[in-house]
C-alpha cells in the first residue's frame, strides 16, 4: 500500500532512504511502501539530526508523515 512522506529542509536537497539515494527531493511528497525507513539528506552534512527513523503507516497524500531537518552552520 502506498504511503506518503514529506521531508522538510530549508533548501532543495536529495533525500536518502535506507542508504539508497533516489530521485527524491526535500520539500516534495515522497511515495513509498508502508514500512520502516531511515531517512537522511545528501551531503554536505550540515544539518541535524543526521538521520531519522520513520514508520510509514496510514498516511495520505493530503496528510503525509512529516520529518524536519535543520541546517547548522
Amino acid at each position: 500500500m502506498a504511503e506518503f512522506l514529506l521531508v522538510k529542509f530549508n533548501e532543495d536537497r536529495g533525500v536518502i532512504v535506507n542508504g539508497a539515494p533516489g530521485a527524491w527531493r526535500t520539500n516534495q511528497i515522497l511515495q513509498l511502501q508502508a514500512g520502516s525507513y531511515v531517512v537522511t539528506l545528501a551531503p554536505p552534512n550540515d544539518f541535524i539530526p543526521l538521520d531519522v527513523p520513520v514508520v510509514l503507516k496510514n498516511t495520505t497524500v493530503l496528510n503525509p508523515k512529516e520529518i524536519v531537518f535543520t541546517k547548522v552552520p
